[in-house]
């Protein structure tokens, strides 16, 4: 019997502002492949109450340093950008 199932990602990754000045191109490249892993994605029970929709959010993360976090982006199965 065929596995049926769907293939759920789950990620929360933090990266180092390093990142963003010296190799922003990864940063490029990482929202790209997500955006079209997203725009393949599907949610699940539209409409209902126990409806699950996929998203990414980024955020600007200052906990390491002791600041709170900034939403930058939202992005939703379905949606497109959400700003929050």
């Amino acid at each position: 019997m065929a596995d049926v199932r769907d293939d759920r990602i789950k990620m929360n990754l933090i990266l180092p502002p390093e990142i963003r000045r010296d190799h922003p191109e990864i940063l490029v490249e990482l929202r790209d492949l997500l955006l079209q892993a997203l725009a393949v994605s599907v949610v699940i029970n539209e409409g209902q109450d126990n409806e699950e929709r996929g998203f990414i959010d980024v955020e600007r993360c200052g906990h390491r340093v002791g600041l709170p976090c900034d939403d930058i982006a939202r992005w939703e199965v379905g949606k497109g950008q959400v700003f929050p």
